[in-house]
């Protein structure tokens, strides 16, 4: 995860504070949701004003979730389309697309709303494939900031003592934090800047996975870092050992929009 942030995905800014809400209101939906699940196992009807109550905040989300993801998708800003293609790389690999969890969502929704007024449930709309498993990822819930509080290093180790290594580091760093500046006005580069700054980007991660495995092997790197971001990616359904292959794949496929710019 990169250990800096544009002015659009700081945590304060227009894409950070719209994860932020959707984030902090996915817990109350799978809570309520398992609650009528259980009922209607149960034999029990699932009462209707809360399932309405219920229907017309998922549907506030997932209104918020399309400006969202419009908001990544058209953004000038690299970090908020890359987080986009991340996504729809990680959909497509389950033969899936934003469209089509969409669907889902918004039928899921159709479907409490007519439960709550005693109506029968809509059909099905076109495309949508009810046969399928169901999804988070790319979902409402899936849009979410990465809760990882924890420093990537540990602190007052040896390692960090020696000049060397605070050097190369503060240089990381410096480099980092201004190519994600540069990438601010991604949108506004020519096809060749595009790909000479997706260039720098990876010259700058293999870097970093240098100084990390030379930091793994010095015994320096925090562990609960290392749980943190293991755990976050289990809870999109991705394993971590697939993370980069993922954020690889993604890179390409900007790189190839802008060769077809040229």
């Amino acid at each position: 995860f990169c250990p800096f942030r544009s002015s659009a995905c700081a945590y304060d800014g227009a894409t950070g504070l719209g994860m932020g809400a959707l984030t902090n209101s996915t817990p109350r939906f799978a809570t309520e949701m398992a609650k009528i699940q259980l009922d209607a196992q149960m034999g029990k009807e699932p009462d209707r004003g809360k399932v309405r109550e219920l229907a017309e905040e998922m549907d506030k989300a997932y209104n918020q979730w399309e400006v969202l993801t419009t908001k990544l998708r058209l953004s000038e800003d690299f970090q908020s389309r890359e987080y986009y293609m991340l996504t729809q790389r990680h959909l497509n690999r389950q033969d899936k697309s934003f469209e089509q969890v969409g669907l889902m969502v918004k039928f899921q929704i159709d479907c409490m709303h007519a439960f709550a007024d005693g109506r029968p449930p809509p059909s099905p709309p076109l495309g949508l494939d009810l046969s399928a498993p169901p999804t988070a990822a790319g979902g409402p819930s899936a849009i979410a900031a990465a809760d990882i509080t924890a420093k990537p290093f540990k602190e007052n180790e040896g390692l960090f003592e020696s000049d060397v290594v605070q050097q190369e580091y503060g240089a990381l760093c410096r480099d980092h934090q201004q190519l994600i500046k540069m990438g601010e006005n991604y949108g506004t580069f020519d096809p060749l800047g595009k790909i000479a700054f997706l260039d720098q980007l990876e010259a700058v991660e293999e870097r970093w996975d240098i100084f990390y495995g030379r930091c793994s092997l010095e015994g320096g790197l925090n562990p609960e870092f290392r749980d943190q971001c293991e755990a976050y990616l289990v809870s999109l359904g991705l394993p971590s050992g697939e993370f980069r292959a993922l954020l690889a794949e993604a890179h390409r496929t900007m790189r190839a929009e802008a060769e077809a710019e040229r």
